[in-house]
């Protein structure tokens, strides 16, 4: 029996998955990336592909808490900076470009707070990016469309209910 990308990849996450730590880090964007990477001819993502939904849950782990999600996005749309709250995310991209930036938030002198770009990057099919917690990102889809897998660390609706999830203005 022939096991797909996406089964091979829930498989890796559960072994890889420890929490927060540096080599989950690692072993996590690698699985990501290498689904990123898989063949569009395999029939569950040949769907994803054909459907193209905005967002469509791929997996969520019952005892770890973790959620695999696909996203396609069309050309030009754009995501505000920010961040996930206490949560963490990876990027996959399957399909297409898109341009990431990150910020840093500071202190302006008298009162309030500012963002800083600390510059952007265009990723490309099978890269993957990790963001952890009160990382600030935007994102621009660059091609016609793109097909991103996106893995939380948890369920950003809860963050968002929560208020911890936050949307910031560039000065």
């Amino acid at each position: 029996m022939t096991v797909n990308a996406l089964d091979q990849c829930i498989a890796d996450l559960r072994s890889y998955w420890t929490g927060l730590n540096s080599d989950a880090i690692s072993r996590c964007r690698t699985a990501v990336a290498r689904l990123a990477g898989a063949a569009s001819t395999e029939p569950w993502l040949a769907q994803l592909h054909e459907k193209k939904p905005a967002a469509e849950e791929l997996y969520r782990d019952p005892d770890q808490g973790f959620i695999l999600l696909a996203h396609v996005e069309y050309q030009g749309q754009y995501r505000k900076p920010h961040n996930h709250g206490n949560g963490w995310v990876f990027y996959g991209l399957q399909h297409g470009e898109v341009q990431m930036a990150t910020y840093g938030q500071f202190g302006k002198p008298g009162g309030g707070e500012k963002l800083v770009s600390r510059g952007a990057y265009t990723m490309r099919v099978g890269d993957c990016s990790a963001f952890l917690p009160g990382d600030i990102h935007d994102t621009r889809c660059l091609s016609d469309y793109m097909l991103m897998f996106r893995l939380t660390s948890c369920d950003f609706a809860e963050e968002k209910r929560a208020g911890r999830l936050q949307q910031f203005e560039l000065s």
